[in-house]
Parts: C-alpha cells; sequence; structure tokens
C-alpha cells in the first residue's frame, strides 16, 4: 500500500505515479480525443449534412452520459465499501486475537512452583497465535510470492506440522488446538481466573475466526459479473460514439478535442479506480500490505510474551500521593535540585514560585512540597517500529555479555551471526551481510546530515558500531527494498548488491528476529522439501 503526503497546498500527490490509474485511462482518452480532432477536421462537414435531421441527438446524449456516471459512481462506491470493511476487518483480526493473547498471558499464575509449566504455556501458545494469524491472511490474499513469516515453530512435532499442511481448513485447525491448550491448562490449574472471566479468552478467539469468515466472504464473492459487464460495454460504446457527436455539437476543434478527453479520462479513471481496490488482497500497489501485517503481528506477540512485558511493574503508591498533593498544590511545576532546594526554605524571596494555598492543603502537605518537588511530565513520543529480536540472538549476545541495543564492532556481530546461522551460510557471505547493513547504515547517516538534521556523524570503516537492533533493522529495511526495487537505494553498488541478495538478507533478519517462512503444503513441495519444512 502506498502512504503519501498531501504537501502543504494539497497538490503533492500529482506527481506520483506509482499506483496512479490515471496513465491507464489515459489509453482510453487520448486516442478518442486524437479521433475527435482527426473528424472535426476532415469530415465535420460531412457529417453535419449526414445528421441534419437528427434533432434532439444532444439531449439524449446527455442522458446517456448521465446514467453511465452515475452507473460508474455507483460501481466506485461499492468497491470502496469492500476495500473499507477489508481494511476494517483485517485490523479487528489483529485486535481480537492479540486481546486473547494478552488476556491468557494476565490469567495465568504467579505461583513458583508452576513457573515452569506457565514458560511452556507461554512459548507454546506463541507458536500457535502466529501461524494463525498468518494461515487467516493466507486464505484471502492472493501473493505471487505465498511466503508469509511466522514465529518458529521449533517445537511442534513433525507429524503435526504434517497434519496440519494437509488441512483443508488450516485456520480452524489451529483454532481448534488453541482451544484445547487453553483446555488442558485450566485442568492443571494454571490460571488464576473464575471460568467465566476465562471464557472471555474463548469469545475473542472466536470473534476474530468470524472476521475472517467475513473477509472470505469479500474475497470468494466478487461484484456481480453481468453489472460489471455492461458497465465495461457501455464505456466501449461512449469511447467510440462521442467523437461522432461532440463533432456536430462544437464548432472549435481544440475544444471539441479537449472536451472529449476531459470527460472520458473521467469516466475510466473512476472505471479504473474501483476496479483497483474492488479486491484489496493482492500485490498491487493499492492493496493492503498482508506481509508488513503479519510481522507487526509477530512482534506483538513476542513483545507481550517478553518478561519484562507481562510482569507487573513495581508502584509505591505513598509516593504517588505526595506528588499528586505537591502537583496540586503549586500553580506551577516546582523543579528544585538538591543544590538550590534549601535556599529556597530558607529564604523565600517573591521570585520563587508562587504556591496558592487550598483550604483542604495542611501544613504537613506544605512541608512535604518543599522536600519533594512535584513530579516532572513525562513527555509521550510517538509510537516507533521497534524491532523484537528472537530468543536465540538474546541468548548469544548475553552470553558474549553484549547488549542488543549497544552499539559494538561490526566483528562482534559477525561472530554472532556464525553462532546463529545454520552450518549451510558460509562465514564468507555472513560477513559481507554484516557489512552490507554497515554501508546502508552509513548512507543514511549521511542522508540525514546533508537534510541539515542534528544527527552526529558515525565513524568510518573499521570503527564503525552497530548494534544487533540496528543490524537486524537494516536487513530488513535491505531485503523490504530490494523486494520493492524501490529507489530510495541511490548508491549504485549498494542497490546491485541488495538487489542480487534480496531473499538471503530477508532470511537472515528472520533468523535474528524468530521469524521463519510460512511452511509450503505437501502438495507444493517435494518430499525432501516436506521433510524439511516439517523438521523446522
Amino acid at each position: 500500500m502506498i502512504t503519501y503526503h498531501h504537501g502543504r497546498w494539497g497538490m503533492q500527490v500529482l506527481c506520483k505515479l506509482r499506483g496512479s490509474v490515471v496513465p491507464k485511462a489515459m489509453v482510453w482518452s487520448l486516442p478518442c480525443s486524437a479521433l475527435t480532432v482527426l473528424i472535426h477536421i476532415l469530415w465535420r462537414d460531412t457529417m453535419i449534412e449526414y445528421f441534419e435531421n437528427s434533432s434532439g441527438l444532444d439531449s439524449i446524449w446527455s442522458g446517456y452520459t448521465f446514467i453511465l456516471g452515475f452507473l460508474i459512481v455507483f460501481r466506485s462506491n461499492q468497491a470502496y465499501s469492500r476495500f473499507w470493511e477489508s481494511v476494517s476487518l483485517t485490523h479487528k483480526i489483529r485486535g481480537e486475537w492479540t486481546s486473547a493473547f494478552s488476556s491468557l498471558l494476565g490469567f495465568c499464575t504467579k505461583s513458583e512452583e508452576h513457573k515452569e509449566a506457565i514458560d511452556h504455556f507461554r512459548e507454546y501458545l506463541l507458536r500457535l497465535m502466529s501461524p494463525l494469524h498468518c494461515y487467516a491472511l493466507h486464505e484471502v490474499a492472493e501473493l505471487n510470492d505465498e511466503n508469509i513469516e511466522v514465529v518458529d515453530l521449533a517445537g511442534l512435532s513433525a507429524s503435526s506440522v504434517e497434519y496440519l499442511h494437509a488441512s483443508p481448513d488450516r485456520c480452524e485447525t489451529v483454532m481448534l488446538w488453541i482451544e484445547r491448550l487453553i483446555v488442558e491448562t485450566e485442568k492443571k490449574k494454571l490460571f488464576d481466573v473464575a471460568p467465566p472471566v476465562l471464557s472471555r479468552a474463548f469469545q475473542e478467539l472466536s470473534n476474530g475466526m468470524v472476521n475472517v469468515a467475513e473477509l472470505r466472504k469479500i474475497v470468494e464473492v466478487p461484484f456481480p459479473f453481468p453489472y460489471s459487464q455492461y458497465l465495461s460495454f457501455m464505456l466501449v460504446l461512449h469511447w467510440i460514439v462521442s467523437p461522432l457527436v461532440v463533432v456536430q455539437l462544437i464548432s472549435e476543434w481544440s475544444w471539441a478535442g479537449g472536451t472529449v478527453w476531459l470527460i472520458s479520462t473521467s469516466y475510466w479513471t473512476l472505471f479504473y479506480i474501483a476496479q483497483e481496490i474492488d479486491q484489496p488482497f493482492g500485490q498491487d500497489y493499492n492493496d493492503l500490505p498482508v506481509v508488513e501485517i503479519q510481522q507487526k503481528f509477530n512482534q506483538s506477540l513476542m513483545h507481550l510474551a517478553s518478561p519484562d512485558t507481562y510482569m507487573l511493574p513495581d508502584f509505591i503508591a505513598e509516593m504517588s500521593n505526595r506528588r499528586t498533593v505537591c502537583m496540586r498544590t503549586s500553580r506551577s511545576s516546582l523543579r528544585t535540585t538538591a543544590s538550590n532546594r534549601e535556599a529556597f526554605i530558607q529564604s523565600p524571596a517573591p521570585s520563587a514560585v508562587e504556591i496558592v494555598i487550598d483550604d483542604e492543603v495542611s501544613s504537613t502537605h506544605l512541608a512535604e512540597l518543599a522536600e519533594e518537588p512535584a513530579a516532572d511530565a513525562i513527555p509521550v513520543t510517538p509510537q516507533s517500529t521497534k524491532i523484537i529480536l528472537g530468543p536465540r540472538a538474546i541468548e548469544v549476545a548475553a552470553r558474549r555479555d553484549i547488549s542488543i541495543n549497544e552499539p559494538v564492532q561490526l566483528q562482534q556481530l559477525k561472530s554472532i551471526l556464525r553462532e546463529l546461522a545454520p552450518p549451510t551460510w558460509s562465514s564468507e557471505d555472513l560477513d559481507s551481510f554484516v557489512d552490507l547493513a554497515g554501508a546502508h547504515r552509513q548512507l543514511m547517516w549521511r542522508h540525514l546530515e546533508s537534510a541539515a538534521v542534528p544527527q552526529e556523524m558515525p565513524v568510518e570503516s573499521g570503527d564503525q558500531k552497530l548494534s544487533l537492533t540496528e543490524l537486524t533493522t537494516c536487513l530488513k529495511d535491505l531485503a523490504s527494498k530490494a523486494r520493492r526495487n524501490s529507489t530510495e537505494l541511490q548508491e549504485a553498488t549498494l542497490r546491485e548488491r541488495a538487489l542480487e541478495q534480496g531473499s538471503q538478507l530477508l532470511a537472515l533478519s528472520q533468523l535474528l528476529t524468530g521469524t521463519s517462512r510460512r511452511p509450503v503444503t505437501v502438495a507444493e513441495s517435494s518430499p525432501a522439501e516436506t521433510s524439511d519444512a516439517s523438521r523446522s
């Protein structure tokens, strides 16, 4: 899907051709306009004599044009309704299943004796929820490359994966496995909630499946064929007859050609817009980004499954109450440091922060106000895309005493990748990928510097440092731009290497994030490939 900005004057979209249907409409309107000019110059007098008794032709043509415009607008409205319903249902599915996953983790007991069983349940549920969402999208998406990322399926038995491949409805199969997992976990008394509360998770899971069925309706039931066929016939007829009618109604050849071009372009553009957005699950520029939607869902699951996320943070109520009183008492935020707090208490000059004393505030509160400054406002920044690393990558980095967000030498990152990658990957290829990511990072910094963004330029060549998270981000960015053949990779050598090694870059980023490709079906793969996919 194309993301765009209108610009200051709202006209920036006029300069974009990618995803536009106007060029397709021009294929029809320009020949029609040229034909109109040709007939007007060569045969206008002859045609006027031939149609001299056809009075009321302009009224009949106006009525036909009105009916055609009404039908095209109705078709466009129906296509937009189908498009927006698809967007709404896709986000509802993600919201319902993310909420169910979060609720199930919140329902788990905190008992230490069940810690191992809870960890097993969390990892098991994580590796079932990801393929559930993946197969739901795969049922409605029409992709040339049918691979969609899922969280690594390591741990599932080969027989289970083979049975899932052969299942006629994989989404329903995974849903049943999740429901059975919840029931078995409840029998083990691993949930700390009453059964009616636990049923909410079942309800959210089932609501997501209902929305999947609604998506299937949009994909499986196209716009009625007779309506679409007759609309195409009316457009072609309008394209043929327009030059003949306009030549008689307009005496100037330039106005005749311009009028036909304008009307024909408008009708054909609306017609192609309706066709473009009628089925939003494909690989056109204006279709929904199915692969990115699955990636964001995987990141949400892995973030919620992280121990730092599902553990309740510490909270000191006494400190909160005292600071709340301070904020209510002071007119402005009191920001005193340890160096000037004593001076403020001894000599309350008129320039000090003015304090409004309410009847409800006691002298004790005022003493606390001088000792404890009011709570500072916490700035809330827009949410940024965060790359969630997989457990294996975090474990390898932890063994080397390396923080995933701490910049380290590229040589250390290369050693981490050598340990993570399977034996089939050569060390030379892994080293070249790290160098490629470093070069891409350098170009990004140079672009920021040229745009007058106040950033500190990193060092060059062998002294360059990257964090493991930054490396993963660069690899995913390079793979995404290579897959889209993006012109954003302006450096020629970097663009050529990214296009040649796009699949390897994507596989390496999936190795770091703990995701994998969607398992292919038994019918789609050879026996050797099926066994390899089952083992993974």
